[in-house]
């Protein structure tokens, strides 16, 4: 996923910037980073992101995900 992808995203959901950061688990200026180019964009941002995009998962699958399985620290495939 490159910026402009991530950009066309957004523009593609009602979803803010500050929400996504936190749905993937970063501060507003990682997420920032990203989509300024600046970092790159990580595999498991992209794939998520790009399975929500095709409706393959919910967003509340996602949250859920990030705030349970994710705190947890169980591994991530």
């Amino acid at each position: 996923m490159t910026p402009t992808d991530l950009n066309q995203f957004l523009g593609r959901h009602d979803i803010s910037k500050e929400d996504v950061a936190k749905i993937c688990g970063v501060s507003l200026k990682s997420f920032y980073s990203w989509l300024n180019g600046q970092h790159r964009i990580p595999r498991s941002v992209a794939m998520l992101l790009t399975a929500y995009d095709a409706g393959f998962i919910e967003l509340e699958w996602i949250v859920d995900f990030v705030e349970n399985d994710m705190r947890n620290n169980l591994p991530v495939m």
